[in-house]
């Protein structure tokens, strides 16, 4: 049904008379999207340096579909489409921030760019969540986090733990998660496996509870969902192998004036989880120093500024680090091909050094 859904709303998005707009920045292999009519955000991972090619992390046709919302007061609402909050949508130093305001609270959603390897590209997001009580009275607030995600639907596993559980089946965790969950490509591509959410680790919010099931099922019982482990992905007659995830954060009591904080991790899922360690906002603000010294030079012939082709360059820098990795860690699969595959890659960094140096 969700499907069908779509197909009518993107035909009403056509006659719309003026374009929707959304605040796009980019980091490292990481495309981010705020949709400013919506609350909602995409996230986009750069598969193919050579030929700029994204995939979507998340169901991409319709992100309304992903959501952050609210148990206020037992009352559940989505942030983007309540009357009750005003929104606002901020670039800032380190990514981009939602803020909703109401006469109740203050909800601030902030982005900031992460890396799964310490000396690689960013290719996640920090996902922040502050919830502030601005009244005078007691708020009971909890806070969720809905993802549509599609990478795993053309296959019977539609997610994989850091258990090495495979799920084929609507589930639930509550008392012990795992580290993380992943929503696996079919089509890997490059290191690339799929779409990765963090559920535990250092400066990560462990959630109360998390469900796996059919993305309409999930969607119409949100904090009222009761897991049937016997059930698939789908929701007959219309909704077939649709599958999400929700992570939960049970309600607490806020006083006049108290904050609570949620902190999630998601993106590219390249065999190793994301950690968020003491010296990653220094490493965020070299790359941003670095992003501003650049953006002042000049364009090549193509088109493209500084800024971007070192981007590519680093880029293609860290893909062979990663090759080489690899075959260090699983010698029986060194062939002939691998290495001249490899050998090229370098000679055209070695041109690329070279112009770097004429250009000085």
């Amino acid at each position: 049904m969700k499907r069908q859904l779509i197909v009518l709303v993107s035909v009403l998005m056509i006659l719309m008379p003026t374009a929707l707009s959304s605040l796009t920045i980019e980091q490292g292999r990481i495309r981010l999207e705020l949709h400013e009519e919506s609350g909602r955000f995409s996230l986009y991972y750069l598969k193919d340096i050579d030929n700029d090619e994204y995939v979507s992390l998340l169901f991409q046709r319709d992100p309304r579909t992903s959501s952050t919302g609210i148990l206020l007061n037992n009352r559940v609402i989505t942030l983007g489409t309540s009357n009750a909050f005003t929104q606002k949508t901020a670039e800032t130093s380190q990514g981009a921030q939602f803020t909703w305001t109401s006469s109740q609270l203050e909800i601030r959603q902030t982005f900031r760019f992460v890396k799964s390897n310490p000396s690689g590209l960013v290719d996640g997001i920090r996902l922040d969540t502050t919830v502030i009580n601005q009244s005078e009275d007691i708020q009971s607030v909890g806070v969720h986090h809905l993802f549509d995600t599609y990478l795993g639907e053309n296959q019977d596993v539609h997610f994989i733990t850091s258990d090495n559980e495979q799920l084929e089946s609507e589930t639930g965790y509550s008392l012990r998660p795992p580290s993380y969950w992943v929503s696996p490509t079919e089509e890997e591509s490059g290191n690339f496996q799929g779409l990765i959410s963090m559920l535990k680790g250092s400066g990560i919010t462990m959630p109360d509870k998390v469900v796996f099931a059919n993305w309409k099922r999930l969607s119409e019982n949100l904090w009222n969902m009761q897991v049937q482990s016997n059930r698939n992905f789908n929701l007959l007659p219309y909704s077939i192998n649709d599958s999400a995830v929700c992570q939960f954060y049970d309600p607490i009591k806020l006083a006049a004036g108290a904050r609570r904080s949620i902190t999630a991790v998601v993106g590219a899922y390249t065999g190793r989880p994301f950690q968020i360690s003491a010296t990653e906002a220094g490493a965020q603000t070299a790359e941003s120093d670095l992003d501003q010294i650049l953006s002042s030079t000049k364009s090549d012939s193509s088109g493209k500024s500084m800024q971007q082709l070192v981007r590519e360059d680093l880029i293609a820098v860290n893909d062979i680090i990663s090759q080489i990795n690899s075959l260090l860690s699983f010698p029986e699969d060194i062939s002939e091909e691998k290495i001249e595959v490899l050998e090229k890659s370098l000679n055209n960094l070695r041109e690329k050094q070279s112009q770097y140096q004429n250009s000085d």
